[in-house]
């Protein structure tokens, strides 16, 4: 299938029916169901490879039976999280501190700043991100009428593309990894070349920045608000409410347990002190669940005199409801990946693509931007778009005398695009349980943003290749961007006016 176009046709088939049915889990399933079908001779061994890719996410049998631990520790943390939440709600904590932090933040356009803060400062890695900064924020977002939309389009730029420009992080460890493994020299100076020329992931952050300065919704965020939002409301709790360090310790263990951990099972796998090393060899699904039954264990500590006697049990309960359509997704998801990459090699089919624009190097980083953008949109991982584009990508830059940076730029950018914006996407996915809102709204809500950072990131790309100045490329392709979110608060603001002096029933942004 690699050298069909009908590789296409199931990512293709599932980002059209999120879109128009709203229903992720039945997308997926199709799109599993679809590429079975299209890679099979017969039913019954279309069955066998559903299952096959089904259980991989499990367990795997090969060359003897093993647990897929990394997916386990992932679906335990989620449930740990869950109960965490409830856990803080119903000992009145999460009260609390809104608050006292209404007497700080005043306003949602200030709440969403502090997303903003804490996203950017968690760059460790992009899983660990969108989850704990949901954490943070929610609570206080949710005290200023901030939609579960918005905070998931905050979670989701500031957690792949932070950790694309902060290459001591998982991501920078895996780029290298890859660059080395393919005989380039030098990669980790290359990876910190290209930062600067990384421009999506630096359009991203600034475009949500501008959201929230300008407080911008573009018609997507203003259709759907706090769609799929439960509110499993945790048991009614008598007498005194926690303090506010309860929640700030909880947070404070989680996260400092967590990237201590990281860091720890990185070194005991590298026996290396080198910062690279060990994030290249570090268990973040481990660290994850084991930081997080730390969090759980002392927190269920400090509030067991804010509970009512047996109130875990239901709180449990209610703890993993809030993750187990999160759960069923994530599994879906990690077992179309497989099936879209490696079985209908729809990444390989884009990548020879590239061939037919050999004789143009000028506009080679294009062409790496777009098929790498692609890649990763239709598989759902930016990982595996890099593992596919860089190699081809470096070594045709180096063919045609292009800029290897620009090439190694192009191709991070497009990938961390597609990741960013596809449904099947873990961090996709990860952002809207983070923020507590539906993984369709989150999707249709979030991609006009994205793609309009990717439009002005290609233009800046352009610029860059013909002019042969990054700086240039960069400039343009800010000013763009900075131009288009402007010309849309100033339509806002009109609109706003123009329907109040008519009298219309407008709500606020």
């Amino acid at each position: 299938m690699g050298h069909s176009v009908l590789s296409l046709l199931v990512p293709v088939a599932v980002i059209v029916m999120v879109a128009f049915t709203k229903r992720v889990v039945f997308s997926l399933l199709s799109g599993i169901i679809l590429g079975a079908w299209l890679v099979s001779d017969s039913f019954w061994n279309m069955l066998k490879l559903v299952y096959a890719k089904l259980s991989a996410v499990f367990y795997s049998n090969t060359p003897a039976f093993a647990l897929n631990t990394n997916s386990l520790y992932i679906f335990a943390f989620l449930v740990i999280l869950g109960i965490l939440t409830q856990v803080i709600s119903a000992s009145g904590a999460s009260a609390s501190f809104v608050l006292k932090a209404r007497k700080l933040v005043k306003s949602a356009r200030q709440s969403e700043f502090v997303a903003l803060f804490a996203g950017l400062v968690i760059f460790i890695d992009d899983y660990f991100n969108a989850l704990i900064v949901g954490q943070v924020s929610k609570s206080l977002n949710d005290a200023h009428q901030s939609s579960r939309e918005r905070l998931a389009y905050i979670i989701d730029s500031t957690s792949a593309p932070v950790c694309m420009l902060m290459p001591i992080s998982s991501w920078g460890a895996y780029i290298v990894g890859v660059m080395q493994n393919e005989g380039i020299e030098n990669s980790f100076a290359l990876l910190l070349s290209s930062i600067t020329s990384n421009y999506y992931a630096w359009f991203a952050l600034v475009a949500v920045f501008l959201t929230i300065l300008w407080q911008i919704n573009l018609p997507a965020m203003a259709r759907y608000k706090n769609i799929g939002v439960q509110d499993l409301s945790p048991i009614q709790q008598e007498g005194s409410k926690a303090p506010v360090s309860l929640l700030l310790s909880s947070v404070a263990i989680l996260i400092s347990s967590t990237c201590a951990l990281i860091f720890y099972t990185g070194y005991v796998h590298a026996q290396s002190f080198n910062p690279l090393d060990i994030l290249k060899n570090t268990q973040t699904s481990f660290s994850l669940f084991a930081g997080g039954l730390i969090s759980l264990g002392i927190t269920l500590i400090l509030a067991k005199k804010y509970l009512q006697a047996r109130a875990l049990i239901p709180l449990a309960i209610q703890g993993f409801k809030s993750m187990q359509g999160a759960i069923l997704v994530l599994i879906l998801a990690w077992t179309i990946g497989p099936l879209i990459r490696d079985d209908l090699q729809t990444g390989v089919y884009l990548a020879s693509l590239i061939g037919h624009f050999q004789s143009a190097s000028v506009w080679l980083s294009m062409v790496l931007f777009v098929i790498s953008g692609f890649i990763a949109f239709s598989t759902g991982t930016s990982w595996g778009a890099f593992a596919i584009m860089l190699p081809i990508g470096t070594s045709m830059s180096a063919g045609l005398g292009g800029d290897l940076v620009l090439a190694v730029a192009a191709i991070l950018s497009g990938a961390v695009y597609g990741d960013h914006a596809s449904p099947i996407s873990d961090t996709t996915i990860l952002s809207a349980t983070g923020a507590g809102c539906s993984i369709q709204s989150h999707f249709l809500t979030q991609l006009p943003y994205a793609t309009l950072s990717a439009l002005c990131a290609l233009v800046a790309f352009i610029t860059a290749s013909l002019s042969f100045s990054k700086t240039l490329g960069f400039v343009v392709g800010l000013t763009l961007l900075t131009s288009l979110f402007y010309c849309f608060k100033r339509f806002f603001e009109y609109r706003q006016l123009k329907c109040a002096q008519d009298s219309c029933d407008v709500p606020k942004r």
